[in-house]
């Protein structure tokens, strides 16, 4: 059995976290108060799984003085690349910052919410599904920067066979939704049936149905609900941890 999980809102609790570095850096750039639920409404519908996009989309929306229902009609044929947010953004007269400059500011204000992270998966659980795994592996939107802090912080390397981080990403179109990295994560790994991925979001569930129909490789999406997530079609969730052993025994 090989088991893979996302980090963000899986194993690790980032609503007092990466969820107001969006917000901090939102109003930063846009120099107005935003709303974290509008915010959070952005990323979570368009899949967004990188929080420096999630921040500049946020900026664009912030910036553009529309409601919601309406920006994210409009947005929404612009949402699936980088380059189109900022092409949006040209369109709509919005000055944006140079994307290194909003990823320079995120991470800084990152790095002063990150001990407000917790645990979701408890080491007991975690313990146990290692002992099933063959291979137990985590593929995460994280810089490697930002996981190896929280993953030496909460003592989980020990649990991890193989991590596939933004870092190991070579271009943003290939970060998921794409199934680049489950196909990198194969290439260290030979298949194993049955693989198991737990994700949270629209992009975890995409990354892996995109796998599927390229690769011909069944993969069991497990979906961490959460308030956002009703309209993703998985057929395994799960609303608590515990209930992650019974899913995979």
């Amino acid at each position: 059995m090989i088991t893979i999980f996302d980090v963000d809102g899986v194993l690790i609790d980032v609503s007092k976290s990466y969820h107001y570095a969006i917000k901090d850096s939102v109003e930063f750039f846009s120099g107005r108060k935003a709303n974290l639920n509008d915010l959070l409404d952005i990323k979570l519908s368009f899949g967004i799984n990188n929080d420096w996009d999630a921040s500049i989309a946020g900026t664009i929306y912030t910036m553009s003085g529309m409601e919601l229902s309406q920006f994210k009609a409009a947005f929404s044929v612009y949402s699936q690349r980088l380059e189109s947010f900022y092409r949006f953004a040209k369109e709509n007269s919005i000055s944006l910052p140079p994307y290194d400059e909003l990823v320079e500011y995120f991470e800084k204000r990152y790095r002063e919410h990150r001990n407000k992270e917790e645990l979701i998966i408890p080491h007991q659980i975690l313990s146990e599904i290692r002992d099933k795994s063959e291979v137990m592996g985590v593929i995460t939107g994280r810089p490697f920067s930002d996981l190896d802090y929280t993953f030496r912080f909460f003592n989980l390397y020990r649990y991890f066979d193989t991590i596939i981080t933004e870092d190991d990403i070579p271009s943003p179109n290939l970060r998921k939704p794409s199934s680049y990295p489950l196909k990198l994560f194969f290439s260290k790994h030979t298949y194993r049936n049955p693989t198991y991925y737990i994700g949270d979001t629209i992009a975890d569930y995409l990354m892996v149905y995109n796998f599927i129909k390229e690769e011909g490789k069944e993969v069991e999406f497990i979906l961490m609900e959460n308030n956002h997530s009703s309209n993703i079609p998985a057929r395994l969730r799960i609303k608590n941890p515990e209930a992650l052993l019974e899913v995979i025994g």
